[in-house]
C-alpha cells in the first residue's frame, strides 16, 4: 500500500552530497506552513538515520501534522546541523548523544527505542560463541564506537581480554562488507540493514546476535539502549506538546511494527532502496523497547554501569523532563 502523506514532507537526503548553501537553506529549526482551515502553523524538523531502525520513526511522523522528516546518511553533517541549532530533533545512537553532551553541546534525550540491531557476521563457517574467535580479528566501525563498547564487554564475559585475545580492526561498514564478500576477513559486527543485505551470500553466516548475548550475560530479555531521540533543550522547553506528541506517536508505531511487520513495510518501502524482503528481514531482526522518563534514565545508567564505563553527565538537563 502507498504511504499516505498527512501534511508532512518526507525527505530522503544523502547529506554528504548536499552543498553548503543548500544545507543553510533547508536546515532552519522551524518552518511556516498552512495547517487546518488555512491557519498558519509551525513545522519542525526531525532528522533520523536512513536505516531500517527508522521505520517506526517514519510511521510516527506520518501520524503527526507538522513534521518535516529528513532521513540522513551522514552522521557528522547531521551532528553539525544539530550543534548549530539549525535542527531541533535528532534521532541517533545513544553514544553519539552522550558524546555531544560531554562536549558541552546543549542536548536532551527524550526517549530510547532500539534495543538490538547488531550481529556478528562470519565468513566460511558460523560460530557459536566469541571464544571461537580467540586470537583472531573482528572488524568494527571505529574505535570507541557503541559496537566496540558492547562487543568488548561481551568478550570479557567469555573470559577474553579485549585487544589481547581478540583484536579489533577499525573499518567502515562498506569496506568491511567488501572484504567479507571476498573472503579476506573472517568476522565483522554489522547493524541492520547491512546484515540482511549480506545474508544468503556464499559462505557468509549471521552467527551471533549481540542483543541475545547481552540478555544471556545479564539475565534479561530487553537488550540494551542503543538508539534514541535527542532534542535541543530550549526548543523542547518551548514545545513540550510536540515532544509529547512525538513520543506517543513513536510508541504507537513501535507497537504497529511489532504486531504487523508486513503492513508496516508496505507503508514505508517506497522510502528505501532495498527490496521489501530485505526490509522485512531487517525489521524482524531489530528489537524495539520504547522508554522515556525515569525508566529511560535508569536503563541508560544501568547500561553504562554494566559495561564499566563512567557516565559523564554535564548537567541534569541531559534527561528531558516535562516542566
Amino acid at each position: 500500500m502507498v504511504c499516505r502523506m498527512k501534511k508532512f514532507l518526507l525527505v530522503i537526503s544523502v547529506i554528504c552530497l548536499i552543498s553548503a548553501s543548500l544545507l543553510t537553506a533547508c536546515s532552519s529549526a522551524s518552518l511556516t506552513s498552512i495547517g487546518k482551515n488555512g491557519i498558519s502553523e509551525t513545522t519542525w524538523q526531525l532528522y533520523a538515520p536512513a536505516s531500517t531502525s527508522s521505520i517506526p520513526v517514519i510511521l510516527a511522523a506520518n501520524k503527526l501534522e507538522n513534521v518535516e522528516l529528513v532521513l540522513y546518511s551522514d552522521q557528522s553533517q547531521a551532528n553539525t546541523l544539530f550543534i548549530r541549532g539549525e535542527i531541533p530533533v535528532l534521532v541517533t545512537g545513544l553514544s553519539v548523544g552522550l558524546d555531544l553532551n560531554n562536549n558541552q553541546v546543549p542536548i536532551s534525550i527524550v526517549n530510547t527505542y532500539v534495543s538490538g540491531l547488531s550481529y556478528l557476521v562470519t565468513y566460511g563457517t558460523p560460530v557459536q560463541s566469541l571464544n571461537e574467535l580467540q586470537n583472531q580479528e573482528i572488524y568494527i566501525p571505529f574505535e570507541g564506537s557503541p559496537i566496540e563498547e558492547v562487543i568488548a564487554y561481551l568478550a570479557e564475559q567469555e573470559g577474553l581480554v579485549w585487544k589481547q585475545d581478540i583484536f579489533p580492526v577499525y573499518s567502515p561498514f562498506d569496506a568491511s562488507i567488501t572484504l567479507l564478500k571476498e573472503g579476506k576477513i573472517n568476522a565483522v559486527v554489522l547493524p541492520e540493514p547491512f546484515v540482511s543485505l549480506v545474508e544468503g551470500q556464499p559462505d557468509i553466516f549471521v552467527s551471533l546476535s549481540l542483543s541475545d548475548l547481552w540478555n544471556q550475560a545479564n539475565f534479561s530479555d530487553v537488550g540494551y539502549p542503543q538508539v534514541g531521540t535527542f532534542v535541543n533543550p530550549e526548543w523542547a522547553k518551548n514545545n513540550p506538546q510536540e515532544v509529547e506528541a512525538f513520543n506517543l506517536a513513536l510508541e504507537e508505531a513501535i507497537t504497529e511494527v511489532t504486531q504487523y511487520p508486513s503492513i508496516s513495510i508496505e507503508a514505508v518501502e517506497d522510502h528505501y532502496p532495498f527490496p521489501a524482503k530485505v526490509l522485512l528481514n531487517s525489521l524482524e531482526r531489530t528489537h524495539y523497547n520504547f522508554l522515556n522518563g525515569e525508566a529511560m534514565r535508569t536503563a541508560i545508567k544501568n547500561y553504562y554501569s554494566t559495561i564499566g564505563k563512567r557516565l559523564n553527565e554535564n548537567n541534569a538537563a541531559f534527561y528531558y523532563t516535562i516542566n
